[in-house]
């Protein structure tokens, strides 16, 4: 701080007490002051305000390069209400006050981008232990076919799964950012879904699995983004094919149906199901339930990335399923 802008932003103190010392000297005038009291009160008056006013001034100057002292001496400076002293005049208590819901947002902001720190790192250590699955067994059957075709040898298989796994990554990278990279017009289901079908065509030939489309084609308007929602429900489409019974052909169902003036696509299985304590939790990073435990791959990954990319596209995802009888995905639009 310096003493002349001080005096600068506080202008309107300095013309309130000329216009009151003009005021004192008419008086005098009036009553037949002379002429030496009245410079004498003029004087009294000015000196008396200049000196309240530079007091006022080395009050807030020490109290403003005493916090920026202690901020400087400190390694974490965001911990400068700590040091400053609980007692003074009413400014300090303001400050400090200031400075301590500062530092609590800051503490809360930088919890926060932990977490996600963390979720991301602990998901990265999954994903890598993961994928590391499929590059051994695609070595293994490069090594005992060297001479087969690839479609012998079923390294495309494996190779599809790391497919997998790396765009898992990606949309996980993308998830806390997707409002910077998509864009909602209308998209045709019937489209996206023949994609997703037609990708993994190698894995449901051998399982003779039934699709049923349905009317997907109906005249009615989806707002989506494409490329989101095809990852969101290849993601579901996934865990069908995952969770398939091993009693009975898999069968997948698409419908287009409508609840309260809403879109919504059902996704229907006849896979293993899940049991009813365990649904609530289906959408939880990393849950994977009883059967993601039982001889199966499973990070609990995938619908919790469907459930996080739906709210930030503003889509509503549900789940119901019955243990041994199947699940059906509900996504409202």
């Amino acid at each position: 701080m310096n003493f002349p802008r001080y005096i600068k932003e506080h202008c309107i103190h300095v013309i309130a007490c000329l216009f009151l010392i003009v005021t004192i000297d008419i008086f005098l005038m009036t009553i037949g002051g002379s002429t030496p009291l009245m410079i004498y009160v003029a004087c009294a008056c000015a000196v008396s305000f200049f000196i309240c006013m530079y007091a006022d001034y080395r009050k807030l100057k020490n109290l403003f390069d005493d916090v920026q002292n202690k901020t400087d001496a400190l390694e974490k400076k965001y911990l400068v209400s700590e040091v400053m002293d609980k007692t003074g005049s009413q400014e300090s208590e303001m400050l400090l006050s200031v400075l301590k819901k500062a530092e609590v947002s800051m503490s809360d902001n930088v919890a926060q981008y932990r977490r996600g720190s963390e979720e991301y790192r602990d998901y990265i250590e999954t994903w890598v232990h993961e994928v590391k699955i499929p590059i051994s067994a695609s070595r293994m059957i490069i090594e005992n076919h060297g001479d087969d075709t690839v479609s012998e040898s079923g390294i495309s298989d494996e190779m599809e799964r790391i497919e997998g796994y790396v765009e898992q990554a990606l949309f996980y990278a993308r998830s806390s950012y997707v409002e910077k990279d998509f864009f909602v017009k209308e998209v045709n289901l019937e489209e996206i879904v023949k994609g997703i079908i037609s990708k993994r065509r190698k894995t449901l030939i051998p399982m003779h699995a039934s699709i049923d489309i349905g009317e997907l084609h109906r005249d009615r308007k989806i707002l989506s983004d494409g490329k989101w929602l095809t990852f969101i429900i290849g993601q579901i489409v996934d865990n069908s094919i995952k969770y398939a019974s091993p009693v009975r052909n898999l069968k997948l169902s698409f419908n287009l149906t409508e609840e309260d003036g809403r879109a919504v696509l059902n996704l229907s299985d006849n896979g293993v199901g899940m049991k009813s304590a365990e649904i609530p939790r289906a959408f939880e990073k990393g849950f994977t339930g009883t059967n993601g435990r039982i001889g199966r791959a499973s990070t609990g990954i995938g619908l919790y990335l469907c459930k996080k990319l739906c709210q930030r596209l503003e889509h509503e995802i549900e789940i119901e399923s019955k243990e041994g009888e199947g699940t059906t995905v509900k996504i409202k639009f």
